[in-house]
């Protein structure tokens, strides 16, 4: 049996029709795989973002942590808690295990460093570097003292003693911008030194 016709004795769709709603449905499919691509390269962008915020907070939140620990000095046994204090490296102390004497080469004796080549800041543990950011702009260490002024650190030098007895909160400035960013992640925070054992 034979599809119905208009009378003319065509039936069905024209070859010009079928083009045009061949057309259509290419652009309309080329529309869509572009908001497709696009939504994509947002998502890729978003989450290169959030790493990168991540990657700095977590970084400030083991810096914070270290500070708050340093000084701890159960035996009372005269721990600085602050050895180094230059504006892009930092060494603190603690006696963690309680026996009056810092061992370099575990956790009682943590540096902080702004490297260079490859730009990172690490958090070395005796000899063991963690590189903690990568892709990093900026970083470096402010030093306050009780009533809030901004000691100055001499370029290329540390504070001497007498200052870094002095210091009382310590500021870490972080800007990291990995590769596929335009803008970086900034972040700063400051932390309160413990004023007893």
């Amino acid at each position: 049996m034979l599809p119905a016709t208009d009378g003319h004795g065509a039936s069905g769709w024209s070859a010009v029709e079928l083009l045009a709603a061949m057309a259509g449905t290419l652009l309309l499919l080329g529309a869509v795989c572009g908001l497709l691509a696009t939504g994509g390269r947002l998502l890729l962008r978003a989450a290169v973002r959030l790493e990168a915020d991540d990657v700095v907070v977590t970084a400030l939140e083991a810096f914070a942590f270290d500070v708050r620990r340093a000084g701890w000095d159960p035996t009372a046994a005269s721990i600085e808690g602050l050895a180094v204090a230059a504006a892009d490296t930092l060494t603190l102390e603690a006696d963690l295990d309680g026996n009056g004497v810092i061992d370099p080469e575990s956790e009682e004796r943590v540096r902080w460093s702004c490297l260079q080549n490859p730009p990172r800041l690490a958090r070395i543990v005796g000899t063991q570097s963690m590189p903690l950011a990568n892709s990093v702009l900026a970083c470096g260490f402010g030093f306050f003292d009780s009533q809030g002024r901004r000691l100055t650190v001499p370029p290329g030098q540390d504070l001497d003693a007498l200052a870094r007895r002095a210091v009382r909160a310590i500021r870490i400035d972080l800007a990291v911008r990995p590769p596929g960013l335009d803008m970086p992640s900034v972040r700063h925070t400051l932390v309160a030194r413990r004023s007893g054992p």
